[in-house]
């Protein structure tokens, strides 16, 4: 996303030789409009994370080893709406973008970040994986450990795989920021980061949950082996399993949805990206970009309502608020039956 944006703005808007004052104007023209909608990225990105977050650790009732990878990954989620969108994408170039390490460096925090939260979603994968094909080792008294040492590694291997350019290839160097981010070293990066950051884990994902699948419906022949056999399946067992491909196709589409068209044009433009970009790909890219950038916003709805316990959580509380709510009302109007 990063390297299409670079090579964007270097086509359309690269400041002149003679100062930075002319081209930064000129490049807040070109992106005003677009600053609103980042913000609004930003602002929903931050409130949906926080809010699950603060409901996971306030709420005793969900201090499970599930529920703290969704809690690591509200997290990684509000870091990366605070530290990488915000500043990137809606403090407009308060830092010189092209004179500046954090002309380099943002974009790093950007992957990494991203990296990160796709990681999170494979460990919350693989914990349902484990949940369902090992029940009773699911709760042994290691596993604790496992889930903390598996958020801990997926924290420090994507800043590691984000920040090994600036050890390598990518040395920050004053004024020579947009040149070196339109290197072909840089793009073969951005294009094994994408790789990192969307196949990997939707091949988990694919994998996993088609495992989950398999496994749940042979369990349900099981239990109903005798109706089985007389050729009848209940109804609430065909539900449940229409259910579940429901919410499997559904968390899986949106992933794909969210993140498949920039994978796409990132991969065709690939050859000739660092030549440069004509404007209708620059506005696909834009567009895709605010898809892209918007999932760690939408992700934290998505999981909170296919996680039967936040989804039961959260659904008392509302219920609760509502009846609280309804009482005060009634006894604000018939004061006399209070």
């Amino acid at each position: 996303m990063d390297a299409l944006t670079t090579t964007a703005i270097n086509v359309t808007t690269l400041p002149p030789s003679d100062g930075n004052q002319t081209g930064n104007g000129t490049i807040r023209q070109a992106y005003f409009g677009t600053i609103y909608v980042y913000g609004a990225i930003t602002a929903t990105t931050t409130l949906t994370n926080t809010v699950m977050l603060c409901f996971i650790i306030f709420e005793r009732k969900l201090h499970t080893m599930s529920n703290w990878i969704l809690a690591s990954m509200f997290c990684v989620g509000i870091v990366y709406a605070l530290v990488y969108l915000f500043p990137r994408w809606v403090m407009f170039v308060p830092w010189r973008l092209f004179n500046s390490y954090a002309c380099q460096i943002l974009p790093l925090v950007g992957s990494a970040l991203i990296i990160n939260f796709n990681l999170h979603l494979v460990l919350v994968s693989l914990d349902r994986y484990c949940c369902v094909i090992f029940p009773f080792h699911y709760n042994m008294p290691q596993a604790p450990i496992i889930v903390r040492t598996s958020i801990l590694a997926a924290w420090v291997i994507s800043f590691i795989i984000a920040f090994i350019p600036l050890c390598t290839f990518l040395v920050p160097v004053i004024g020579k920021c947009s040149d070196q981010l339109n290197t072909r070293s840089f793009h073969i990066y951005t294009l094994v980061a994408f790789i990192m950051l969307f196949y990997l884990p939707l091949f988990m994902l694919c994998v996993v949950y088609s495992r989950i699948l398999w496994i749940v419906n042979i369990h349900t022949q099981r239990r109903n082996e005798i109706l089985a056999q007389s050729n009848f399946m209940p109804a609430s067992v065909i539900r449940r399993n229409l259910r579940a491909i429901t919410y499997t196709a559904i968390l899986i589409g949106f992933f794909m949805a969210f993140w498949l068209p920039a994978l796409i044009q990132y991969a065709i433009l690939f050859p000739t990206v660092h030549l440069g970009l004509d404007k209708l790909n620059i506005q696909l890219g834009e567009i895709f970009r605010y898809l892209s950038l918007a999932y760690p916003a939408i992700s934290p709805l998505l999981y909170a309502y296919f996680t039967p316990t936040l989804r039961s959580e959260i659904y008392k509380k509302l219920t609760s608020r509502i009846c609280q709510n309804s009482y005060k009302s009634s006894r604000s109007i018939y004061p006399e039956y209070s």
